[in-house]
């Protein structure tokens, strides 16, 4: 069944979404997921990364839903009208309309980046088990701020002098509260909320599946032909990430982990596609739906 388009009403804007309904057309969905993209441009450069994955797991069964947040992409409003607490209410909304439509089967919030950071806070206000799918996760609001506010000083560098631009500031929007970087007009309450925010899971976290994609592959598999210099490195967790997984695993959580070749599609435009991520993600979640069975 074919992909459908259509506006999710959300307080006094609307959010565009795409629903892929389960195939084949008629059967009861093996789980539902809302997709969460991640924060500014990652989610341009991400967005063919999501809709191929997402039409695959509609191909397994699954009721996959994605949505623009308030501000972002199709989706009514513009990006300075955007706070973190509205960025989590519209997942809340995603994920009671797809709920209502398919409430078999196991409720995951799939997360890509900053979004993950979103599902976990947004699934604190569901009253049933969810499950998690973290793509690339950011672990810390803080941080990944301070990554994303470099971009005004590389900016500044190619208008102004190295000196000048050396600790420049934010770029603030003459006689508004906003600052404006790379382009987005970014208000207060978002800065605030997303630096708050840290990738901690809710008491009723059910599973979480977790996946990174390492360039480092990719560089060990274009070099296999040569002498080897040095062992093989073994694919591996960041460390943050790796610590973050003990952590819930100390929680009782039941983590699964994988690492997998591809470059950092998020960050890219026209990124080549990323195979193995997508084979990573749905035997993950499918090695899940066997446990239940």
């Amino acid at each position: 069944m074919a992909t459908q388009p259509f506006f999710l009403s959300v307080s006094d804007h609307s959010r565009f979404c795409l629903y892929h309904p389960p195939e084949p057309a008629g059967r009861a969905s093996r789980g539902a997921i809302v997709y969460i993209h991640p924060f500014a441009e990652e989610m341009n450069f991400s967005r063919r990364m999501a809709a191929l994955q997402s039409r695959a797991l509609a191909a397994q069964g699954y009721a996959v839903l994605q949505i623009d947040l308030l501000g972002c992409g199709d989706s009514a409003g513009d990006f300075a009208e955007a706070s973190w607490s509205a960025w989590v209410a519209d997942v809340i909304e995603a994920i009671r309309w797809l709920r209502v439509r398919h409430p078999e089967g196991a409720l995951t919030l799939w997360g890509l980046r900053a979004g993950c950071l979103l599902a976990a806070e947004a699934a604190r206000e569901v009253d049933a088990p969810v499950d998690f799918l973290f793509w690339q996760p950011v672990l810390s609001g803080e941080a990944h701020w301070r990554q994303f506010r470099r971009l005004a000083v590389a900016a500044r560098a190619l208008e102004d002098s190295n000196d000048a631009c050396e600790h420049a500031p934010e770029r603030v929007a003459e006689n508004t509260p906003l600052i404006e970087i790379a382009g987005y007009g970014i208000s207060p309450a978002l800065i605030a909320g997303l630096s708050a925010s840290h990738l901690a899971l809710p008491a009723n976290t059910r599973r979480v599946s977790c996946i990174e994609v390492s360039t480092w592959q990719v560089a060990d598999e274009n070099n296999a032909n040569l002498p080897a210099l040095l062992p093989p490195l073994s694919p591996a967790l960041s460390p943050a990430l790796a610590a973050a997984v003990a952590a819930w695993r100390e929680q009782g959580v039941s983590v699964r982990c994988a690492v997998v070749p591809g470059a950092a599609f998020w960050q890219i435009a026209e990124a080549e596609d990323c195979p193995a991520l997508r084979a990573a993600t749905m035997q993950l979640l499918t090695e899940g739906s066997d446990d239940d069975a």
